[in-house]
């Protein structure tokens, strides 16, 4: 990884329409060039395994997700599916039989159509197939979902069929039906129910493959044709292979270095535009004391002190243009991130009210300077905090951060406020050795621009003006 020349990675916006095959050809070529400027301790396995700190741990790539690049549920869906393939290898060899693998086969799979003119067709075949699925599926719960979700890691199926997941969907938004989804998918007949997490995988059909889901994937017609027609045969985690691969793709490809090219400026956007405008008046107020020494009768040896000021305002311009805040830098430090504050706060509010003494106040301050706030959390060992269960939740409402209530209270803070905001230390090392090459290159490439810049104005001669 070159120190003078390196660059994070290129960012990249999601797709207008449906994920097709070139784009995927696009992310996986995209990830094979990000291997040479993500380092190992940051690469997509050591985030999903859960082996980063903040601000790179598995709930950091969420948040990003949700709140920057608005395009969460590839990695909800990702990290259900590998969970479900664990807990489906998990199964007796018996209950495995009745899921077979599923071979591919083109021939027969339904054409999906959002179109107008085919909605009586498809709202009488809903009527239709309403009768055919109340034998198989829970007719005294119309809604799926309850104000507490359960834990989508643990076996989906009851005794007596019974879900873990029912309840209900108030507040959730538009959920599709059973029977619309069967309809969606062509359904001539109903689905095996005997088979092992049938209903789990009704679920995911409902948040994820159909159309208006809540948590819709951004699949072409073809494969999400392809996933719903093999889900009417099996539940076997291959019938979701090409959704999966399509969420990888996109992660591997497109979030997953977005994200870290994200991670790696340690300042919010007015922070680094204030470092910025420093590092052009460091330049400016250089040029403007060599140029002032250079005109007078002083000997041509002052004005090596314009150097000073080139390589300062250099530096950390070229920092600046990549995100980074030298000054926060020195300290290792960062700006903890709109929604971060918000539970800090909440948290430090709750500390306060539970513990009085002055010891108890010393250590909230000593969390917020050091930056492990979430070890203060009632258990000290949960590094996710109680706002981020909703997304780090396979199943969920819809993806959307506009009634969030850190974003009005951000919103009105002050431009000063936002500049000199809350900071914490960046707990991640192979993060803080990246931004410590960045630190290096850009000084680097000060001294090379500041040397050649003092040597020609000391080789001026002198103007004799004053």
């Amino acid at each position: 990884m070159s120190i003078l020349f390196y660059r994070r990675p290129d960012y990249l916006n999601k797709p207008i329409g449906p994920i097709n095959p070139s784009d995927c050809a696009l992310y996986v070529e995209r990830a094979k060039k990000s291997e040479r400027v993500i380092p190992e301790g940051l690469s997509f396995e050591e985030i999903i395994d859960k082996k980063t700190l903040p601000p790179c741990q598995l709930s950091d790539f969420m948040d990003y997700l949700m709140y920057v690049e608005h395009n969460a549920e590839n990695l909800q869906f990702f990290l259900w599916y590998k969970d479900y393939c664990k807990r489906f290898g998990a199964l007796e060899e018996k209950d495995k039989a009745l899921s077979p693998p599923w071979i591919p086969d083109t021939t027969g799979i339904p054409a999906l159509t959002k179109d107008v003119e085919k909605e009586k067709k498809r709202k009488t075949n809903r009527e239709t197939l309403a009768g055919m699925m109340d034998s198989g599926y829970d007719k005294k719960s119309p809604t799926f979902f309850s104000d507490s979700e359960t834990d989508p890691s643990s076996p989906t199926l009851k005794k007596g069929g019974e879900s873990l997941y029912s309840g209900s969907a108030s507040g959730y938004g538009s959920i599709p039906t059973n029977a619309e989804v069967a309809a969606q998918a062509g359904l001539k007949w109903q689905p095996f129910t005997i088979q092992p997490f049938r209903e789990e995988i009704n679920r995911i059909l409902r948040h994820y493959l159909a159309f208006t889901a809540p948590r819709e994937l951004n699949l072409s017609h073809k494969d999400r044709a392809l996933c719903l027609h093999a889900l009417q045969h099996t539940t076997h985690p291959t019938a979701l292979l090409p959704a999966v691969k399509i969420a990888e793709a996109a992660l591997r490809g497109q979030s997953h270095p977005n994200f870290i090219r994200w991670s790696i400026c340690n300042g919010n956007r007015p922070r680094v535009f204030f470092v910025r405008t420093m590092g052009v008046s460091n330049i400016l107020f250089g040029f403007v004391i060599a140029i002032l020494l250079t005109l007078s009768k002083l000997s041509r040896w002052w004005r090596i002190f314009a150097a000073i000021e080139w390589f300062l305002g250099i530096s950390t311009m070229v920092c600046a243009y990549k995100g980074l805040c030298i000054l926060m830098h020195f300290n290792h430090g960062r700006n903890l991130r709109p929604w971060e504050q918000e539970e800090l706060d909440a948290e430090l509010g709750e500390l306060e009210r539970r513990n009085s003494s002055s010891t108890a106040g010393r250590e909230i301050q000593m969390s917020d300077r050091t930056g492990y706030y979430e070890d203060s959390m009632k258990g000290g060992s949960d590094d996710e905090s109680s706002s981020r269960t909703s997304s780090m939740n396979a199943f969920g409402p819809k993806n959307s951060f506009e009634t969030a209530s850190w974003r009005s209270k951000y919103e009105k803070k002050t431009i000063l406020r936002k500049i000199f905001d809350k900071s914490v230390w960046t707990q991640d090392e192979t993060l803080r050795i990246l931004q410590d090459r960045i630190v290096l290159g850009a000084n680097i490439w000060a001294f090379i621009i500041t040397i050649p810049l003092t040597i020609v104005f000391v080789a001026l001669p002198k103007g004799n003006f004053y």
